[in-house]
């Protein structure tokens, strides 16, 4: 664990020698998930409204927003796309950057998959079994919570740490009993058919889906912000006026079956906002993280330094909700 948070600390470091002596200057680069809850960033690539906003912008897609956030804390980009878990974790283990704006929100994102040949019915069937989580993600947030909400401990349970690309192909193939897993799932069910089965459970969280960059002291820049919100305002636009088009060029984007995306987009509510429940989540989830000390030594943070509301108050400042 020092060993991580020493190279977090020189990653970190790294971006801001970078941005001073220079390196960047352009193109300004992006991390951007390649998941449903990253539509508005997608489309805003995949539509040129970067350029149109005047950026000249590089893009890295990623397989998840905890490796986008990766790409930022290691200095390889100056913005990222990126859930709240992952931001939750990054903070405790003592990286900085700027929560610009929540792009989009969904109760729905995540779910608690099992095989029924392996004897699992219900939450209760879970005790013994192994159980695949993507760590540091909002899945792995939401699989221990629907745990303790059925009364579950996490040492009632055998968890299998998981990349994000093969946690489907994990349960598939058998590796795992269950998993918890983010959209889009449409593989599993494809293959398992029958014998998947969803574990309910009430609303346990809402995700939400952020704009994060690094620091002014750091080289960060409220005109280029401004202008990727600009950028993430026109993506909105379009989803609100040409949702059979959007969910089409997410669809292309993402290598998914059009009625996949169609039946998630319900799932979401993409639009720029900083509201107070972010900050809210953001602690509820710090709390877990001390309680199963995910980042040993680690204490709160205060999360309202984490966040800049100033390019998105200029964009529209009835978007900015944050009590600070």
């Amino acid at each position: 664990m020092i060993f991580a948070k020493a190279r977090l600390f020189c990653g970190v470091l790294l971006g801001q020698l970078l941005v001073i002596h220079g390196a960047f200057a352009a193109p300004l680069t992006i991390a951007i998930g390649e998941l449903p809850g990253y539509s508005t960033a997608l489309i805003a690539h995949e539509q040129g409204f970067f350029a149109a906003e005047g950026l000249d912008i590089k893009v890295i897609l990623c397989v998840n927003g905890k490796r986008c956030l990766k790409h930022l804390t290691d200095g390889e980009a100056q913005y990222a796309t990126v859930a709240d878990t992952p931001i939750m974790l990054a903070a405790l283990g003592g990286a900085r950057f700027d929560i610009l704006a929540t792009t989009g929100t969904t109760s729905r994102e995540n779910h608690l998959l099992a095989r029924a040949d392996r004897g699992i019915r219900a939450a209760a069937d879970l005790k013994g079994k192994r159980i695949g989580v993507i760590k540091g993600t909002t899945a792995h947030y939401y699989t221990d919570t629907v745990l303790l909400f059925n009364g579950i401990s996490s040492q009632q349970v055998t968890f299998v740490p998981i990349e994000g690309g093969d946690a489907a192909a994990a349960l598939i193939r058998g590796d795992v009993d269950a998993v918890g897993l983010y959209n889009p799932i449409w593989k599993v069910q494809a293959a398992l058919g029958k014998q998947l089965v969803t574990i309910s459970n009430p609303n346990v969280f809402t995700v939400t889906v952020n704009l994060v960059g690094i620091k002014r002291t750091a080289g960060g820049k409220e005109s280029d912000a401004l202008k990727l919100l600009r950028a993430l305002q026109r993506a909105d636009r379009l989803i609100d006026s040409d949702p059979v088009r959007a969910r089409a060029i997410v669809a292309a984007r993402l290598k998914l079956p059009a009625s996949e995306i169609d039946a998630l987009w319900k799932d979401y509510d993409f639009s720029l906002t900083l509201a107070q429940p972010l900050i809210s989540s953001l602690e509820a989830q710090t709390r877990w993280a001390l309680r199963e000390n995910l980042v040993p030594g680690a204490k709160m943070p205060d999360f309202l330094d984490y966040v800049d509301p100033a390019p998105l108050r200029a964009l529209d400042a009835r978007a900015v909700s944050i009590i600070q």
